[in-house]
């Protein structure tokens, strides 16, 4: 809610880096066919792609075929397998800063020989390379961990002083020094060690890198059907709201791969939010003729909304104001304030401009503008000005802003015949779910 107030007076840089890159599968066994590889990242840079390769080890074979694809405008392509490349192509779709994409390719035999392996994923236009950026590692190993888990004492994003807890079972003998568990990008924190079983592997220290947490210091043979669990404290959750698995990994001097395995997904959320300028202002002189004017504060030409949720229903940004009134005056309730994506013209029919903060899956907007809200003295009733429809709108989303092409336009209609004087309306900014 804020106080609205009205005085009348007599070529193309280097390639970006992808952020937020994970590679993650759903076998870590070697040689393990029918896997299942998932890519996601958020673009760094705006621009139409056309495809995107992602590297694979050595020795990765089948026949992959497309999975599930985000955002909807990249959906619909095919993908190929050529040496250590995946490529995905796809109908020139235009993707903007900071969105959020994710591929999947199904159908992949792993390579049969192990190890801690990257993957590095470049977006496309038909120009050449947009962005890239490398992705944590997949440790493959010949075998494979069972009941395996992970959770976290806090599922927020963005929580802070939060503990994980990691489980699984043995399936090979051998001697342990290491064992990594692999956490959501953007996560943050200074890690300790919790309770560990069996208490035989205590004793090691643990310490977070990029997306990994590494476990050392320990030197113990565990045999097979072993079930162990490594709590670590002190963490916090990764900003961006999604449902993220673990690949648990154990390993011997070396960093030689023992037995691994992927935990089932833990879902991070976070409210449905919407942050509106503190005031509006706008001023002008009389002249004895029907005026228009947008507010021109910088500052006030934007709407920021943040949907980490994980729902997918959608939302919508409405907005009611009481009447403009100055004493006993007061401007028409019919009329008088509207908005648009623009601060040039009150009746552009453009929408104000969108752009993801940190990763978000663009909205698909459902208003028609200008849209003119209708003041009243008491009990206004508001109306979307901003619309996401079901499966859109996820993440954090900027609306206008005063550098935009098309900034959100606040606008005042003052007739002639008004009364001098300042006038002020309560104005109201919410922000609903569904569509």
């Amino acid at each position: 809610m804020c106080t609205a107030g009205l005085v009348v007076v007599g070529p193309r840089a280097s390639a970006a880096t992808l952020t937020g890159a994970l590679w993650s599968t759903s076998k870590t066994t070697d040689g393990a066919t029918s896997a299942s590889y998932t890519y996601s990242f958020a673009a760094a840079t705006s621009a139409a792609l056309v495809k995107i390769t992602m590297t694979v080890p050595t020795g990765t074979a089948g026949t992959p075929t497309v999975g599930a694809v985000s955002p909807a405008t990249i959906a619909g392509g095919s993908v190929t397998l050529t040496g250590t490349t995946l490529t995905y192509s796809f109908t020139s779709a235009t993707i903007i800063a900071n969105e959020a994409i994710s591929v999947q390719v199904n159908g992949i035999t792993n390579t049969t020989t192990a190890g801690n392996d990257t993957s590095t994923i470049t977006t496309d236009s038909s120009s050449g390379a947009v962005d890239t950026g490398t992705s944590g590692t997949v440790t493959f190993t010949a075998g494979a961990l069972t009941s395996l888990g992970w959770s976290a004492s806090s599922t927020t994003v963005g929580a802070t002083g939060v503990s994980y807890t990691f489980s699984a079972t043995t399936a090979s003998i051998g001697l342990v020094t290491t064992v990594t568990m692999t956490v959501p990008p953007g996560t943050a924190g200074t890690p300790t060690l919790g309770t560990v079983t069996p208490a035989s592997l205590l004793g090691g220290t643990v310490a977070l890198s990029g997306t990994t947490l590494t476990y050392t210091g320990i030197s113990l043979t565990l045999l097979t059907a072993t079930a162990i669990s490594i709590q670590v404290k002190g963490l916090t959750n990764t900003a961006t709201a999604g449902a993220y698995t673990a690949e648990i990994a154990t390993e011997t001097a070396g960093l030689v791969g023992i037995d691994s395995g992927v935990t089932p997904a833990v879902s991070f959320t976070g409210p449905l939010s919407v942050t509106a300028p503190g005031s509006l202002t706008w001023a002008l002189t009389l002249n004895g003729l029907n005026q228009s004017i947008a507010d021109a504060v910088a500052g006030d030409q934007q709407l920021t909304v943040s949907d980490e949720t994980l729902t997918g229903a959608g939302w919508h940004v409405t907005i009611s104001a009481t009447t403009f009134t100055n004493g006993a005056h007061t401007l028409p309730n019919t009329g008088t304030f509207v908005l648009t994506g623009n601060v040039s013209s009150i009746t552009a029919t453009t929408a104000p401009t969108l752009a993801c903060t940190l990763s978000c899956i663009p909205p698909t907007d459902a208003v028609t503008y200008p849209v003119a809200i209708t003041t009243a003295a008491s009990s206004p009733s508001p109306v979307s000005v901003y619309a996401a429809l079901a499966n859109s709108g996820l993440g954090g989303i900027l609306l206008g802003g005063s550098s935009a092409a098309d900034p959100f336009g606040w606008w005042v209609k003052v007739p002639g015949n008004a009364f001098h004087g300042a006038y002020t309306s309560t104005v109201t900014v919410a922000i609903v779910s569904g569509p």
